[in-house]
């Protein structure tokens, strides 16, 4: 199973770190890392072709050991245990692993939706006027896109005066 297959089954989104390798990024419980992927707890293709893993990054000691406790008993194996990370392997086949693996990392799923919220959806944006300019705010109903309504000027032209020289000069 590939990392692009895994996300597609579990309804998660897939993205490529720094390095160009495939990864499921998940939340970034370190708030003082610098904004990459491979900063946040994700789930990795471990590289043997049979296991995943799960890099978790927590701030504290009691978040880390908690988790890795939790994980280990769902059967994933210790990989790397550091003070606040580690790194857990897991069968991506086995669905109660990869779902634990999945909310260790703080993963959001999408949403499945039924027929009925897919067709009131689809109803909601038919009412709305995507694609099209913003209307004027004026309560009037007037369908005049912004640029022409704005402060009841007819074009935005009449807003923008020329630059003035310097009279300092």
């Amino acid at each position: 199973m590939t990392v692009e297959q895994f996300a597609k089954q579990y309804r998660v989104k897939m993205r490529r770190d720094s390095c160009g390798e495939e990864i499921i990024p998940g939340k970034k419980f370190c708030r003082d890392m610098p904004d990459r992927m491979e900063y946040r707890s994700h789930v990795y293709d471990h590289g043997d072709g049979a296991r995943f893993g799960v890099c978790l990054l927590f701030t504290s000691v009691g978040k880390w050991h908690n988790a890795a406790k939790r994980l280990l008993a769902a059967g994933f194996t210790l990989k790397q245990n550091g003070d606040t990370e580690g790194t857990l392997l897991f069968d991506p086949t086995n669905a109660t692993q990869a779902k634990a693996a999945l909310k260790g990392a703080g993963v959001k799923t999408r949403r499945k939706l039924t027929s009925e919220q897919l067709t009131a959806l689809m109803a909601r944006e038919a009412k709305t006027a995507f694609g099209t300019p913003k209307t004027a705010r004026s309560g009037t109903g007037d369908p005049k896109p912004m640029a022409r309504a704005c402060c009841g000027f007819e074009t935005l032209e009449r807003h923008i005066s020329p630059m003035e020289p310097n009279a300092k000069g």
